[in-house]
């Protein structure tokens, strides 16, 4: 079974794991409505896409 031969330091593990950190979601306002929505996907409020209108908007269920 292999066995580490030296104790890792707190350093050299931090280092390791610095890159495994979230990353907030990025988000920009509907050109159109003005929610917010992350960049590069239809608006989910009004259904608009770089300034032209692809889908339908959702309707809220009553």
């Amino acid at each position: 079974m292999a066995v580490p031969k030296r104790k890792i330091s707190r350093a050299r593990r931090g280092s390791r794991r610095i890159n495994q950190a979230l990353t907030r979601i990025q988000l920009v306002s509907c050109t159109h409505c003005g929610s917010m929505i992350r960049p590069h996907t239809i608006c989910k409020a009004c259904g608009h896409y770089r300034g032209r209108q692809i889908t339908l908007a959702e309707s809220p269920a009553s």
